[in-house]
């Protein structure tokens, strides 16, 4: 390293570390602009990451978080942003440093972004006291009005009557109930896209990227099923026994799974669509037709998300063995 580029480094290490610190601010005080937040929030470590060392971006990454309690009253946001997003990035910055293949970054990225979704909101309860999996006044508020809305449309004019009397807090004791497995859907999302992100700002300063992902060559080993047989059996021996705990865990792997093996289908469905050699027209009838029956169309997609990891239905050379 040149003498040059010695003396700018402390310079463009205090510029990343006061960029993160503002796109934190910027989605705690501007709450329509949070989860773009949480997407960019890891990009400046990965940055650190990428032109120091992991150590400098964990130490950049302390001062954003010190930088942000002082400005913002709300420590809660600066934590999980910190402590969720901001490791996430220093997690891409090690898998990109080492040159990992797209798919492993991916796989790992979302891994940690799971694993830290679980662990952060653990902290958070076991230092505050504040339980980030139950609704507070302004979610139940919400919910509420949600219902309210759906009650006057007549949305729920077949329910029995007892239900449509206690619907409020039917709805708000199915989504606190679900909200872990919500956390982990959001989690995995937001770093799939920020992995894409960080693709995008990396090829912009010319970092040897590894070659993008194919979506229509996503696979999931043929083992994956038993998460599905796992959250069957918890479900309905919670339901049956009684046992909360367990029906709640079931209902939560059963949602996670439903997102995951739908993404999956959705692999499926594109790779066949692009092979199947039929004109555009009746391509495009296809999918109109698909569009108009979307429930049975999901309800397809599942599916095939459920069935390839068992029988490889475009047998891709990835999954054999």
């Amino acid at each position: 390293m040149t003498t040059g580029n010695i003396n700018r480094a402390p310079a463009k290490w205090a510029f990343f570390t006061l960029l993160t610190a503002l796109i934190g601010l910027a989605g705690i005080f501007l709450s329509p602009l949070y989860f773009m937040a949480m997407l960019v929030f890891p990009l400046p470590v990965i940055l650190m990451s990428l032109r120091f060392d992991t150590r400098y971006s964990l130490l950049g990454l302390a001062a954003a978080g010190f930088l942000m309690l002082l400005v913002t009253p709300y420590k809660t946001a600066v934590f999980i942003l910190v402590f969720q997003y901001g490791l996430l990035g220093v997690i891409y910055g090690l898998l990109f440093k080492n040159r990992a293949s797209s798919g492993q970054s991916i796989a790992l990225g979302v891994a940690g972004a799971v694993a830290l979704s679980l662990i952060i909101p653990a902290l958070i309860f076991v230092l505050s006291g504040e339980n980030l999996f139950a609704l507070g006044e302004e979610g139940r508020r919400v919910a509420e009005q949600w219902v309210a809305a759906n009650q006057s449309a007549g949305a729920f004019n077949n329910l029995p009557l007892q239900w449509r009397e206690d619907m409020g807090e039917h709805v708000i004791a199915i989504f606190e109930m679900l909200m872990p497995g919500q956390q982990i859907i959001t989690a995995a999302i937001a770093a799939i896209i920020t992995y894409f992100l960080a693709r995008v700002v990396l090829s912009r300063i010319n970092f040897k990227l590894p070659p993008a992902p194919v979506f229509t060559r996503m696979f999931y080993p043929w083992y994956s099923v038993w998460g599905l047989i796992a959250g069957l059996a918890l479900t309905m021996a919670g339901d049956h026994f009684s046992l909360m705990l367990a029906a709640k865990v079931g209902k939560n792997i059963l949602l996670i799974l439903f997102y995951a093996y739908l993404l999956l289908g959705l692999s499926v469905a594109v790779y066949y669509f692009r092979k199947i050699n039929l004109a555009w027209p009746f391509k495009v009838l296809f999918l109109l037709l698909a569009a108009a029956y979307m429930p049975i169309s999901v309800l397809f997609i599942l599916l095939l998300g459920i069935i390839d990891p068992l029988v490889n239905l475009r047998r891709l050379p990835e999954t054999k063995g």
